[in-house]
């Protein structure tokens, strides 16, 4: 009887662990391009060129800006859906945690690509 009480809190500390625990705290979103070589900013935050893949903080961006000279620069909303983890947590904590931390969401798509369009020049 003992070794069943055991192995029922067991199975059930397991079945309510957070989104925090299962998934973290980040998450990783690939930008890209083409041409390569543009900038990346997020939220103003110059992260680097494209190729590029950055870990972010979840639930904490809201967009992307890529921009390059000749190009024009285009930004785009960052994505966020709620992290169907985070209701194993609900038995735990009400899953305020995960709704504290950011970990209750996640980026989506995590993969962004930007096709840049040539700056047309006027002729004299």
């Amino acid at each position: 009887m003992k070794i069943q009480s055991i192995l029922l809190v067991s199975l059930v500390a397991l079945l309510t662990s957070c989104a925090g625990i299962i998934n973290g705290t980040s998450q990783s979103i690939t930008v890209t391009s083409t041409p390569e070589g543009a900038e990346v900013f997020i939220d103003g935050n110059n992260m680097g060129e494209t190729p590029l893949t950055v870990k972010l903080k979840k639930n904490k961006y809201d967009n992307i800006m890529v921009k390059k000279s000749g190009y024009k620069t285009v930004t785009r909303p960052i994505s966020k859906v709620y992290d169907n983890t985070a209701l194993l947590n609900i038995f735990w904590d009400l899953s305020t945690t995960d709704m504290i931390t950011g970990a209750a969401y996640e980026y989506e798509p995590s993969n962004y690509n930007f096709t840049l369009s040539k700056v047309e020049t006027e002729k004299k």
